[in-house]
């Protein structure tokens, strides 16, 4: 493990590198995102101070990453090479447990935001979003938060006025 410090806009993995590392987050903020074939950005997540994160499927797979991962503010990482301590968690249960609950966490975060982007309509997709992580709110900006809920940066401006209105 090491320390690392990421400056904003730097970033950790680029789509389709071989990236085996993941990364605590002491401080700052980061977002995982794709890019579609004619270039446009999708925002994938956001992760916070107490995250751990990183391209865990590719990891797993030893295949290229699927998503980018970008420091949307200076951030302070721990970083860790995923192999090892998955080797290690066959010996030492108290790192089986810390993947553990990366991986639950994670597929309980994408289940829920997949939820939220199949079954909400634009309005009540924003409501999910005041409710879940309403945190991102002052620390992301704010074309980024409308890709993350399935809209254009329009519809979200549109959106909020209407609801500051009412």
């Amino acid at each position: 493990m090491q320390l690392r410090s990421v400056a904003a806009g730097e970033h950790l993995v680029q789509q389709g590198d071989s990236n085996l590392n993941l990364f605590y987050v002491n401080s700052g903020l980061l977002r995982l995102y794709y890019t579609t074939p004619d270039g446009k950005e999708r925002n994938k997540a956001f992760y916070a101070e107490g995250a751990m994160l990183g391209a865990v499927s590719a990891a797993i797979r030893q295949q290229p990453a699927s998503f980018a991962i970008q420091a949307i503010e200076n951030c302070q990482l721990v970083q860790a090479e995923f192999t090892g301590l998955f080797a290690s968690a066959h010996q030492h249960p108290v790192t089986a447990r810390t993947l553990i609950e990366l991986l639950a966490g994670a597929f309980i975060r994408n289940e829920s935001r997949e939820a939220m982007l199949l079954t909400l309509n634009a309005e009540d997709r924003y409501q999910w979003l005041l409710q879940k992580e309403p945190h991102l709110l002052e620390r992301v900006p704010q074309f980024h938060l409308a890709s993350y809920i399935g809209i254009d940066p329009v519809s979200l401006s549109r959106l909020k006025r209407r609801l500051q209105e009412e």
